[in-house]
């Protein structure tokens, strides 16, 4: 079956082929290499890597089969300063071009940062150029890996593959060449992550360790982010699917000994209001011996989602003098940052003042402040409070056979489909879904579609929270 199969994809083997079925290894091995450095042959070998079976078939393979450097073209990249397209043939001779291709931790070494050479050579105590930050690193040592065995060299050249260590500004994709001769190689695209979760430590003392091993990993791995959700204060950690994030626990516990508490995030929930209210609060006490007065009376009008808050004064300048204008602008921003309904900032409404009221002598900054303070909030007992809740835009990739279930799973999770076309051999669907209901939306997507689907997101708007959910997610 293999000498057949060969012999139909080479056609100077055919005739060989016709008049002996039995080729020879040597005739054999020559041809597949022709094919699968062509593109059109792909060897398929089995093993275990456990049980160290079938690890040397596979490696002879490589020599055998795979394309050393000058099989292929030479490598192609960008000149920096004009963005023209220029190209460097495999040889120790050419000006030097490297590829940063893999970050990795290495608890004796550091930071070790594997290359591959394609042309020129890197030498040890070099000076090379990084084209994205634009400076200079110099090459204090480099080392050949084989397994967890790390080989001091002094040149890596053309062709081969290393890793440099101590480099402090390189990561995955950049490029290190001659500063005189600068080439931008072809960066490594890494699709965004999916998914996120919540990550705390279990004991205060893991704080500091949990933040240096989190940042450690976010450098080993690309599609893994950790980002600090401004409005909760938690610390999330991102990346491709649940699987994923399990790895990264479980990697910080066994590899880095820190201990976490991982969850879902809480949602980013905000609040306004669906119709205009007014409220008036004359604020007169005595505080210190000395009385404090002011009135404020304001009004509030819903705005359209987006277009964010706004503070209009109305009133005359005799009712409330410029001086105390800025602590009532101070006071009732404050305010707006915790509703009442479950203290989630408001969003989208316009605060009057109509009127105020002051006194020459009693009247202070503090009386003026807490007085639009508490006129806000009694506006808002009676504007229709509304939760708010963050929709995300959705883009689904899913082959013809299960867009019914995409579809009907998207329809369950409050989604709207927006649009959907068909792109090669799958489907693309378009559709905006709240963020509450996509907790682990990548897995159950893969479930629908035999792991074939896949899907992007970005947050889209804020909607409100229907009035049959509100209180439940009050209560929580």
């Amino acid at each position: 079956k293999l000498c057949e199969a060969v012999a139909e994809c080479d056609e100077q083997l055919v005739n060989t082929y016709l008049e002996n079925p039995d080729l020879s290894d040597d005739k054999l091995r020559i041809s597949i290499r022709k094919l699968a450095i062509a593109g059109k042959f792909v060897p398929v070998l089995c093993g275990t890597s456990l049980h160290n079976k079938g690890i040397q078939p596979l490696l002879d393979a490589v020599v055998d089969y795979l394309p050393s450097p000058l099989d292929i073209s030479d490598v192609r990249g960008h000149d920096l300063k004009n963005g023209a397209e220029i190209s460097r043939a495999a040889s120790d001779f050419e000006p030097l071009s490297t590829l940063c291709f893999k970050v990795s931790n290495d608890s004796y070494l550091g930071k070790l940062i594997f290359v591959r050479v394609y042309s020129g050579q890197l030498k040890k105590g070099m000076n090379v150029f990084n084209p994205r930050t634009r400076k200079r690193e110099r090459i204090m040592r480099l080392v050949r890996v084989h397994a967890n065995q790390r080989q001091d060299v002094e040149t890596l050249f053309a062709g081969e593959i290393g890793a440099i260590c101590g480099a402090k500004q390189v990561t995955t994709g950049d490029t290190l060449c001659a500063e005189n001769q600068p080439i931008v190689l072809e960066r490594i695209v890494f699709p965004e992550p999916v998914i996120r979760m919540a990550i705390e430590p279990k004991t205060s003392a893991d704080r500091e360790k949990l933040i240096e091993t989190l940042q450690i990993m976010a450098d080993e791995d690309p599609t893994f982010k950790v980002t600090t959700d401004g409005d909760t204060g938690q610390t999330l950690i991102s990346g491709m699917g649940e699987l994923h994030l399990e790895i990264i626990k479980d990697r910080m516990l066994s590899e880095h000994k820190v201990q976490a508490n991982a969850g879902k995030p809480v949602v980013a929930y905000r609040e306004t209001i669906l119709a205009p209210s007014q409220a008036e609060f004359t604020f007169d006490r005595e505080i210190g011996g000395k009385r404090a007065y002011a009135m404020v009376k304001l009004s509030l009008e819903p705005q359209k989602r987006g277009s964010g808050n706004e503070i209009i004064f109305s009133c005359k300048e005799d009712e409330i003098p410029q001086q105390f204008r800025d602590f009532i602008e101070q006071g009732l921003r404050d305010g707006l940052l915790t509703g009442i309904l479950g203290n989630y900032p408001l969003i989208d409404l316009t605060a009057r003042i109509t009127k105020g009221g002051f006194h020459p002598v009693d009247s202070t900054d503090l009386a003026f402040r807490s007085a639009a303070v508490m006129a806000l909030r009694q506006a808002l007992q009676a504007a229709k409070p509304t939760l708010l809740e963050p929709v995300m835009k959705l883009e689904i990739l899913t082959p013809d056979e299960h867009l019914g279930e995409v579809i009907g799973d998207v329809n369950g999770r409050r989604g709207r489909i927006r649009e959907m076309r068909a792109a090669d051999v799958v489907q693309v669907v378009h559709a905006e879904v709240p963020l509450a209901e996509l907790f682990g939306y990548s897995t159950s997507l893969r479930s629908l579609t035999r792991g074939r689907a896949s899907y992007s997101m970005e947050p889209a708007s804020f909607e409100v929270v229907p009035e049959n959910l509100q209180q439940g997610i009050l209560n929580q």
